[in-house]
């Protein structure tokens, strides 16, 4: 029965009881009173009644508010209820206030992130174990003390006090929140960098701040690098671009230039004109190139190397053109494997390093090339960008001025220099770190301010024996005579000044050419039976479809074909990674007159297979015994 249904029948009774009462005593006085006297004796017994009833009822709600006390059967949280009656609120709210404080703590002390507690004042009230890893002090040293003097570089504790008084003022309720980073410092004196996250309390005239602290510097690292990565890569996409078209021009420069000084070879005065010409052509060609290596599109031809032999021809380079103030020296590990890697490419970049370590040395000083062997594991610390797997590193090491921590990433960036204006092009480090990245390495540098520098290139391990790996001498192909044919070339060049040059050159070494501007006038031609020997085409054209694409088009409509390709930059045509096919011809762009018949011929007169692939000629030992001739010199007597 529920409190309201109690009620309502103890007034029904309360009622009935008081009129039976009023009516009994009535009835009592009105019979034995004389007939005069009826009225006085109703009064006495309303009034006797009404005695009796208020009797009645305070002892009807005593008992009801008794029965108010007792749990409600069936009724659901009754006895809850009732218990809230029957205990002080004090001894309800303690328990419930020490379990709020032990969760709390709890929650303190489980979190992954420190947690520091503060007054107005930055003088600290609660440090957690989290803190006490994270920042080395204790609890019994940091409670008392003030966080700024305690945990912030000097450098940052105005700005610290500065931002924790904005925060404060902006409080406009009883809790604020807000979220920065900072560098902090750990007692034994590293700094690090920290993401904090506040709150504030609001405390009778002032406050408490909250802060929950956690180490960010991985992630601040990572960041830096991805970023400096996209830099790095839109850098790149842009002096590609650059390369090609300033290579195109180059070609028609370069050629043009040739012919003029055939021109003039009987006049000095224009012969040493036409000799500066080449010489400014030249060295634009080798900032293209460098600018193609850092921006990894230039085409690559990796081979099995030893690179212990090819670092020693590369001293042997070094030691007239750095001078005698510069000391030279090797430490070649006999267990270094052979790399995977583009010879050509890997002596420039090993002279650059040179070069730039000379300048590091203007009084002299000492370079050491050093081999050896590495393995990077999927679960080791990041390295250079490496992915897991063998490499071999090629250290070189001077004794110079070393890199500030200021400029250390950037030396890697185009046309960053140290050096004094007109001393450099600044594209030295920047073809070295294109060339480690797209030969599917990596390149670091270390070394303090004042004590030197180490750059260490890291290149994939070839799966061969040593034994078995080239030394560096073969890299070059031995060059051809200067000599033409009078077979049929289709020439695919979309520049109309490249492809009229080009024409020129080929008719004057005795060919015959067919010209095309592009991929649909070239099919045009083949689909209409022209007949043609050699398919000469540029690689990046405009429409739907490359030189490459087109050469695979025209081999299914002729077999077998003979392609050249050209370019100034392949733009990922054959392999994302630059890498040429086995048997692919690329003439790059810019070439002399000699480079363009070499190639030429070559790929006229090689064998080829019905379906176009170059037949492999028979094995020679040869250049084995040549080579072991070489390094094994016969004794006198």
């Amino acid at each position: 029965m529920t409190v309201s249904s109690r009620l309502a029948l103890a007034m029904v009774l309360l009622v009935v009881v008081t009129s039976c009462v009023v009516s009994a005593f009535a009835y009592y006085f009105v019979a034995e009173a004389p007939p005069r006297g009826a009225l006085m004796a109703i009064i006495s017994a309303a009034l006797a009644g009404g005695a009796i009833a208020a009797v009645f009822a305070i002892a009807l709600a005593v008992g009801i508010t008794n029965g108010l006390r007792e749990p409600l059967c069936g009724v659901p949280g009754a006895a809850e209820v009732a218990n809230v009656h029957d205990k002080p609120v004090q001894k309800q709210a303690y328990p419930a206030l020490v379990d709020s404080e032990s969760m709390a703590q709890a929650i303190i002390e489980g979190a992954l992130d420190a947690f520091v507690q503060t007054d107005e004042r930055c003088v600290i009230l609660n440090w957690s174990p989290h803190a006490e890893a994270l920042m080395g002090w204790t609890r019994t040293e940091a409670v008392g003390r003030n966080v700024e003097q305690l945990a912030f570089p000097e450098s940052q504790r105005a700005v610290h006090r500065q931002w924790v008084d904005r925060f404060l003022s902006e409080a406009g309720g009883d809790t604020v929140g807000g979220r920065y980073e900072t560098p902090l410092l750990h007692k034994d004196g590293c700094e690090f960098f920290a993401e904090v996250s506040l709150t504030a309390l609001r405390r009778r005239e002032g406050y408490i701040i909250n802060a929950f602290v956690r180490d960010i510097t991985a992630k601040r690292a990572a960041e830096e690098q991805l970023f400096q990565a996209q830099k790095m890569e839109s850098v790149g996409q842009l002096t590609g671009g650059i390369a090609h078209d300033f290579n195109n021009m180059l070609t028609v420069i370069t050629g043009t230039i040739e012919i003029l000084a055939d021109g003039v070879k009987h006049d000095p005065a224009l012969t040493s004109i036409a000799k500066m010409i080449n010489d400014a052509a030249d060295r634009a060609s080798q900032l293209t190139a460098n600018l193609l290596a850092f921006a990894r599109k230039q085409p690559l031809r990796p081979l099995e190397t030893d690179v212990n032999a090819l670092v020693e021809e590369v001293v042997k380079l070094l030691a007239p053109t750095l001078g005698r103030r510069i000391e030279i020296a090797t430490a070649l590990s006999e267990q270094a494997w052979p790399a995977l890697v583009d010879r050509s490419q890997l002596t420039s970049a090993l002279v650059n390093l040179a070069i730039n370590a000379r300048d590091a040395m203007p009084d002299g000083g000492r370079l050491l090339f050093r081999t050896d062997n590495f393995t990077r594991d999927a679960c080791d610390a990041e390295v250079g960008g490496l992915g897991a797997g063998d490499y071999v590193a090629i250290e070189v090491i001077d004794s110079g001025a070393g890199i500030p921590p200021a400029i250390r990433d950037r030396i890697f960036e185009p046309f960053f220099s140290t050096k004094q204006f007109g001393t450099g092009t600044g594209l030295g480090l920047s073809m070295v770190f294109g060339f480690a990245k797209q030969s599917g390495g990596g390149v670091v540098v270390d070394g303090e301010e004042g004590e030197g520098a180490c750059f260490r290139i890291y290149l994939p391990k070839a799966d061969v024996e040593p034994s078995d790996a080239l030394p560096a001498s073969d890299a070059s192909p031995p060059e051809d005579d200067l000599r033409g044919g009078s077979e049929t070339i289709l020439c695919v060049e979309d520049d109309d000044v490249v492809r009229a040059h080009v024409t020129g050159r080929l008719e004057s070494l005795g060919y015959k050419v067919i010209t095309a501007s592009n991929a649909t006038q070239a099919l045009e031609l083949v689909n209409s039976g022209t007949a043609f020997d050699l398919l000469f085409t540029d690689i990046v054209m405009p429409g739907a479809m490359n030189g490459r694409q087109l050469a695979q088009k025209v081999a299914e409509l002729r077999r077998p074909l003979r392609v050249l390709y050209t370019s100034g930059n392949t733009f990922g045509a054959f392999d994302s990674s630059g890498h040429l096919d086995e048997g692919v011809l690329l003439l790059t762009k810019p070439y002399r007159k000699a480079e363009l018949a070499r190639m030429v011929r070559l790929c006229l007169d090689r064998a080829i297979d019905h379906m176009g692939d170059p037949i492999p000629l028979p094995y020679s030992v040869q250049e084995d015994l040549e080579r072991f001739l070489r390094e094994n010199p016969s004794k006198p007597g």
